[in-house]
Order: C-alpha cells, then sequence, then structure tokens
C-alpha cells in the first residue's frame, strides 16, 4: 500500500515496514531546477507566499525592484525572502503567521 502525502512519500510492505522518502522538489529551486543535493552550498530561501528559492534566483528575478513569483505569481519583494526555520513549510507559516498576530 503506498500513501502520498504533501511533501512525502509513505510506503507500507506486507511486514509491516514502512519507509518514508522525501521528494526531491523539497530540496530544488523550482525556477532554475538546481538540486540541493547535488549543489551543497545551494541556500533556498522562503517568500512571503510559502515557496522555495535559490539565492541567485531571486537575485536576478528581483534585482530591478518588485516581480511576480514565477510559482504562484504575487508580487514580491527581495528582501522579504527569509532562510528556512523549520523542514516543514506547514510549521514555518504557522509560526509567522502567529509573530504577526503578536505584534497587533
Amino acid at each position: 500500500m503506498t500513501t502520498t502525502l504533501k511533501n512525502q512519500t509513505l510506503m507500507i510492505g506486507k511486514t509491516g515496514s514502512s519507509v518514508v522518502s522525501f521528494q526531491e522538489e523539497d530540496a530544488q529551486c523550482p525556477v532554475c531546477k538546481s538540486d540541493k543535493y547535488l549543489t551543497p552550498n545551494l541556500k533556498l530561501l522562503v517568500s512571503p507566499c510559502f515557496h522555495k528559492m535559490c539565492e541567485s534566483c531571486i537575485d536576478r528575478l528581483f534585482s530591478h525592484g518588485p516581480a511576480p513569483c514565477p510559482i504562484c505569481q504575487q508580487i514580491l519583494r527581495k528582501n522579504q525572502f527569509m532562510s528556512q526555520i523549520f523542514e516543514d513549510l506547514a510549521v514555518e507559516k504557522e509560526v509567522r503567521i502567529r509573530k504577526r498576530v503578536a505584534k497587533v
């Protein structure tokens, strides 16, 4: 039996053992397709719309000011990208929302 979750695949065999394999898209820039495993010094940053992009693509795309996100077309600025603190983007999103609410 194979169950596909948002960022991982869980495979359960006949013996009851389970194997979790993370998909490569979590460690890959969607713009240039650079892979974090093949390029260890690749730094992926997270946008306000929670899409990951490498630093070089961010520098190139946002060098002349605001531009649309290549994935969802939301208008972004270069200074809005942040380093990812948590491995799970859902946790990252929740923490950012709670920080904004706490400021109010």
